[in-house]
């Protein structure tokens, strides 16, 4: 297996999962994965990366690019009824989550995403988002107290 394949294959679901919640339809985060990893492959394929936590944020600092073009050149559809394919240890609490993060503005959203989601740090979240270190930890608080308030008004969760 190459190093592409292999990077496919470890980021796959992720990405997609990524774009799933980002746009909620599932058609578009299909293609958004694909444009995600054809970009990777033309712009990084000859890249060496430091470690693979820098290679895994140049990924997702891919996709949240290709998501910013999607926004600014499609109209929202309509909310994704299914459920969002989330690790086994997350399906119970990504239910609940999933439509109490759909409320929330989109940066904070990301920013969500990309730090519970995904693991990264708020210096990586603030690279990937091409914004300050002190924004990044504003959203997340921000992202935090919403989705407390929200998840506390149905049915006493937290």
């Amino acid at each position: 297996m190459d190093e592409t394949e292999r990077i496919v294959r470890q980021y796959y679901d992720d990405i997609m999962r990524y774009f799933i919640i980002r746009t909620r339809d599932r058609t578009s985060a299909e293609d958004l994965t694909q444009e995600t990893f054809l970009r990777w492959i033309r712009y990084a394929g000859d890249v060496s990366f430091a470690s693979e936590q820098k290679r895994r944020a140049y990924l997702y600092t891919i996709a949240s690019n290709v998501c910013m073009d999607y926004f600014a050149s499609h109209t929202p559809t309509e909310p994704l009824e299914e459920d969002i394919p989330a690790p086994e240890h997350d399906r119970d609490l990504s239910v609940v989550l999933e439509s109490a993060l759909a409320k929330l503005p989109d940066p904070q959203r990301e920013a969500a995403m990309l730090y519970y989601y995904s693991g990264f740090r708020v210096k990586e979240i603030a690279q990937i988002q091409n914004a300050t270190v002190s924004a990044v930890k504003s959203r997340l608080k921000l992202a935090r107290d919403t989705l407390r308030r929200i998840l506390s008004d149905k049915e006493g969760l937290l």
